[in-house]
């Protein structure tokens, strides 16, 4: 069971799947915000470090500002952020459809930079663990460098029996997309939820996504299209 060359097609999560990336990025700029920096909000965060891990932006702020950034324990942020997304999170217009379509036709898995507790809630709110499971959802906690290394997405293929060759990666983050060109996958961007769509396609482009779409209505009649799919 295959897309034509596709085997497997592995999906970031926040940004991609769920519209999740605000909760994140608000207790990013709340943290920032408490040292002083207030020119962090969260729309600035999700800009600057969309798709990279708190590490990383510990290190990036500490070594802008010269300032020593504490990390909210992993608990701690779970314990801030699900609740946000229970009560307020959007699901991403026709995401759930296109889970639904490739899932007939190549095996899918998750591949996140997010805490495995965040990313398992999210893809439960939003309907989509009829789909995936633990055994198919894969996070940074799995590999020794997250993105934009490519160790997340050789891991995750790997795991499922693929060659990276043979494998699809559709992200929203710059820091993603280079991770799945590093890995030697092919690479749809996604700016679905964008704030600056034209700005997020640049950057998806320059990381090495071979196409980059708007909306999943427009990768569906792509990928049908182009692949010749029944629906």
């Amino acid at each position: 069971m295959s897309i034509d060359k596709y085997d497997l097609i592995i999906f970031d999560c926040d940004g991609t799947l769920v519209d999740a990336e605000y909760f994140h990025n608000k207790l990013v700029s709340d943290v920032l915000t408490d040292l002083g920096l207030n020119e962090y909000t969260p729309e600035e965060c999700i800009e600057t470090f969309g798709g990279t891990t708190w590490e990383h932006i510990k290190d990036t702020v500490a070594s802008k500002h010269s300032v020593n950034v504490r990390l909210p324990p992993v608990q701690e942020r779970v314990e801030k952020i699900i609740p946000f997304m229970e009560g307020n999170m959007k699901p991403i217009h026709a995401a759930l459809d296109f889970v639904k379509f490739v899932y007939k036709h190549a095996k899918i898995a998750v591949g996140s930079n997010g805490e495995d507790e965040i990313i398992l809630k999210s893809l439960e709110l939003q309907g989509f663990m009829d789909y995936f499971d633990p055994q198919n959802i894969f996070s940074k906690n799995h590999v020794p460098n997250p993105k934009p290394a490519p160790d997340l997405f050789l891991y995750a293929a790997e795991k499922m029996g693929t060659e990276p060759s043979r494998c699809l990666v559709i992200e929203d983050s710059y820091a993603g997309a280079k991770a799945g060109v590093a890995a030697g996958m092919d690479v749809f961007g996604f700016t679905g939820v964008a704030h600056d769509k034209e700005y997020a396609t640049h950057r998806l482009t320059e990381a090495g996504a071979t196409q980059v779409f708007d909306s999943y209505g427009e990768m569906y009649h792509h990928v049908k299209s182009a692949y010749k799919l029944t629906a």
